[in-house]
């Protein structure tokens, strides 16, 4: 059964009568309500929200608490005619009371769902787009292979990445189209893994010498060996003047970090409407890394005195674009960096769940994606080979989709925070042509003064939590902002926006 689709009226008598019954908004009507007109429409409001449950069972972490709500409700419902019947009206009230916070709960677990399902279908778009600038390989390795340019293995290897990447999207969609969101998700995880492999074997192709895109080069390769005797038979009267000539990046690296400039950005400093809660006047745009309640009230990590000296000690570091239009983080506590634009190694409008602290003894408790043992197996390995797994890393992301200017990095961000991943050591050459990078600053700390999201509540629910108002956050930063700011020398600013944690 599909999710109930409500007519124009339907849809008008829902919300007249969420507003009616005080889910979402304050009571306006003081006339005294019939009980059992008001039980009546608390029945029809939930059989209209059950009939949602095709769209929130296969989604683990709404379907439970969804499912509980629905079950509570529709038995508070049964309970309390049967107590209008006995004439035990003030139970019967306590329960209409309970069964309002129940569909109030429901609706919130729909918005998450439905959140979810617009995300993930916003995802396909760019995975298919992937694999056809991929694909457009294939004719030439088809010309290479009948040309026994290149090895037979090789051949079959993309012709098997190709099938493999073209089914995984056709079962996406298919499980996206049957609201199976989890799957969906794990399918999508399995065909990244794939695309990247994808992308390696292109790689490879393009690195092949003298390849021209049609078939090998008929010239004849001359060996390093070869050329190095060559220069060493030239007559020593020849001399060449030698000019040291600097090695310049690609157009599309030129481009990439022409939108990452630091003039494309908002300056704190400058934004007093910011300064003051609600007071945003015109559009902004932030590069902003988020940390945790206890390290804000405690002055810790990137909220301490010494925060732009943490920051470098960890390497790289994930940080969010957020703009006036899409403001979405991960915590409701946060910095404002100044990023200089050959800092900026992945830009991704979804989270990628990275691994930035992969190969460090002392950060081998914050591992995301790997268990205890996978990970002490990790770091059981020469120094040599530990320090390059940071690296491994950040080159699965090294592809169109991870490197986003900033405009379409906002474009693509849907309903949650982005993922760009920083350099934060100074000195370090990561492109060829590119400067080598520059510490990064923190010019602003920020609140996210806004109530929690359904998601946000949802989320918290399931991690057995309970979400902070916007008030209790306001309270919670006001006792601490002003020494933290102090201490980095920094303003406070006030963002409306949506974040995941508290």
């Amino acid at each position: 059964m599909s999710p109930q689709t409500l007519n124009k009226q339907e849809h008008k008598w829902a919300s007249d009568m969420a507003r009616h019954l005080n889910l979402n908004f304050v009571e306006e009507v003081n006339a005294p309500i019939d009980p059992g007109e008001e039980l009546a429409a608390l029945e029809k409001t939930a059989e209209y929200l059950f009939a949602n449950t095709d769209l929130v069972k296969h989604q683990s972490a709404v379907f439970l608490s969804f499912k509980k709500a629905g079950q509570s409700a529709r038995s508070g419902i049964a309970s309390a005619k049967k107590d209008f019947k006995g004439r035990k009206t003030q139970n019967a009230q306590a329960r209409i009371t309970k069964v309002k916070e129940n569909i109030a709960s429901m609706e919130q677990l729909i918005t998450v769902a439905k959140s979810n399902q617009i995300g993930l279908e916003a995802q396909l778009p760019w995975v298919k787009e992937d694999l056809a600038q991929l694909a457009l390989e294939l004719p030439i390795v088809d010309s290479l292979a009948i040309a026994k340019k290149i090895p037979s293995k090789k051949h079959k290897k993309f012709l098997s990445l190709d099938q493999e990447a073209s089914g995984l999207i056709s079962e996406a969609e298919t499980l996206c189209a049957n609201f199976q969101v989890d799957a969906a998700n794990k399918i999508l995880k399995k065909l990244n893994k794939t695309l990247q492999s994808y992308q390696k074997e292109v790689d490879w192709l393009h690195a092949l010498p003298e390849v021209t895109g049609v078939g090998a080069s008929e010239n004849p390769h001359v060996s390093k060996l070869d050329k190095l005797a060559a220069a060493f038979m030239r007559k020593k009267t020849q001399e060449h003047k030698v000019e040291l000539v600097k090695a310049e990046p690609d157009e599309k690296t030129k481009a990439f970090l022409e939108t990452w400039n630091r003039e494309n950005f908002s300056d704190p400093s400058e934004r007093l409407d910011l300064q003051k809660r609600g007071g945003c006047k015109a559009p902004f745009k932030f590069i902003v890394r988020t940390g945790s309640m206890d390290d804000f009230i405690n002055q810790k990590g990137c909220f301490s005195a010494q925060g732009a000296e943490y920051l470098e000690n960890k390497d790289a570091i994930c940080t969010s674009v957020v703009t006036d239009e899409k403001c979405f983080v991960y915590g409701a506590f946060g910095v404002i960096l100044d990023v200089p634009p050959q800092n900026v190694l992945v830009s991704s409008p979804d989270d990628l769940m990275s691994e930035l602290n992969i190969g460090r003894k002392d950060k081998k408790d914050r591992m995301v994606n790997v268990t205890q043992e996978q990970n002490e197996k990790l770091l059981d390995v020469p120094d040599h080979v530990r320090n390059g797994y940071l690296k491994n890393e950040l080159d699965r992301y090294q592809y169109d989709k991870r490197q986003q200017n900033v405009d379409d990095l906002m474009d693509n961000t849907y309903y949650a925070h982005n993922e760009v991943i920083v350099s934060s050591k100074d000195g370090i050459q990561h492109k060829q042509g590119v400067d080598a990078t520059e510490p990064v600053k923190i010019n602003g700390i920020f609140l996210i003064d806004a109530e929690p999201s359904p998601d946000t509540i949802a989320f918290q629910e399931f991690e057995g939590k309970k979400a902070l108002t916007k008030e209790e956050k306001y309270q919670i930063f006001m006792e601490h902002a002003e020494k933290v700011a102090k201490n980095l020398g920094v303003p406070i600013l006030f963002l409306d926006g949506e974040s995941t944690m508290a």
